[in-house]
């Protein structure tokens, strides 16, 4: 009898662990469902003006820390790139210092890109 119940008890802890690990979200699961919510705020975004970048500070900022080793340097560019643009503010000046450096920013988010349509099954707007 003793048995039966260890292994009937053995049995419930299997399946409870089981079932959380069916709710549980990985991390790579949840910088996809963050992805999207990116993808969906970033449709705006002009690559040749770095204010508008500030739109999606908060979110890069976010994927920079929550992303795959295969993009967390790109984001990390982006990120910093949007902080500059924030900065910047309205400072002509700065700005067009800026501009001069969207080159790495749309390498970094190209590469972004792909990674999220391959590994998440996300469309990320393209920059343009």
């Amino acid at each position: 009898m003793k048995r039966t119940t260890s292994t009937i008890a053995a049995t419930i802890a299997t399946v409870i662990v089981g079932a959380a690990g069916l709710t549980a979200c990985t991390d790579d699961q949840a910088y996809c469902v963050d992805l999207a919510k990116y993808a969906a705020s970033a449709v705006n975004v002009d690559p040749q003006k770095p204010a508008d970048y500030v739109k999606i500070l908060d979110d890069a900022k976010k994927l920079k820390d929550s992303a795959p080793d295969e993009v967390k340097d790109d984001w990390a560019v982006v990120a910093t790139f949007a902080e500059k643009a924030e900065k910047a503010a309205s400072d002509r000046v700065e700005l067009a210092k800026l501009s001069k450096q969207t080159g790495a920013v749309m390498t970094a988010y190209k590469a972004i890109t792909t990674h999220a349509k391959d590994s998440c099954k996300v469309d990320v707007p393209a920059l343009n």
